[in-house]
C-alpha cells in the first residue's frame, strides 16, 4: 500500500503561498466586495441558505436498515434538497433577499442537522438506557414537528410545495 508522505518543506512552502491579508474576498452574490476579517459573516443571502440546505442534505447519514430514524432522515434529505434548489433558484431570480427572507431557510438547515445528530445519538450507544432513549426520541419528534412547520413556511414563501 502506498501512502503519500508530506515533507515539512512542502507544507511550509504551501503555507507561505497563502495570503495572510486581513481582508476576505467574497464570492457568490457579494462577489467583488471586500469584507474586513473582523466583520466576516457567513450565510447572508438566499443563495447561502440554499447551499446550506444542500450541504445538510448531502452530508446526512444514510443507508441503514429501514426504521423510524431512516424514515425521518430520508424525508429531511428530500426537503433540504428540494428547498435548497428552490432557494438557489429564487436567489437567481430575485437577488440576495433580506434576512427575513432567508432566515427560515437557515433555521430549517440547522434543525435538519440537529435532528441528524440526535438520530445518530439515539441509534448508537455503549450502554442501553431506556429513559435516555425515550428523552432523545421525544426531542427528535418535537424537532421534526418544528422542521415540518419551517418547511411549510418556506414552501409558502416560495409559493409551491417543497417535497415531491
Amino acid at each position: 500500500m502506498l501512502r503519500r508522505v508530506w515533507s515539512f518543506d512542502r507544507v511550509n512552502a504551501s503555507l507561505q503561498s497563502w495570503s495572510l491579508d486581513p481582508v476576505l474576498r467574497c464570492v457568490g452574490p457579494r462577489a467583488g466586495r471586500l469584507v474586513p476579517d473582523t466583520a466576516a459573516v457567513m450565510n447572508t443571502s438566499m443563495e447561502d441558505a440554499g447551499r446550506c440546505l444542500l450541504s445538510v442534505a448531502w452530508n446526512m447519514r444514510g443507508g441503514a436498515a429501514p426504521s423510524r430514524g431512516e424514515e425521518i432522515r430520508e424525508h429531511l434529505r428530500l426537503v433540504c434538497r428540494t428547498t435548497g434548489h428552490a432557494a438557489c433558484a429564487w436567489a437567481r431570480a430575485h437577488g440576495v433577499g433580506s434576512e427575513e427572507d432567508y432566515l427560515p431557510f437557515l433555521r430549517l438547515a440547522d434543525l435538519a442537522y440537529e435532528i441528524d445528530v440526535l438520530l445518530l445519538l439515539a441509534s448508537s450507544r455503549l450502554v442501553p438506557d431506556v429513559e435516555r432513549d425515550l428523552r432523545r426520541w421525544a426531542e427528535i419528534e418535537e424537532l421534526v414537528g418544528r422542521a415540518e412547520e419551517l418547511a411549510e413556511s418556506t414552501s409558502r414563501f416560495l409559493r409551491g410545495p417543497v417535497t415531491c
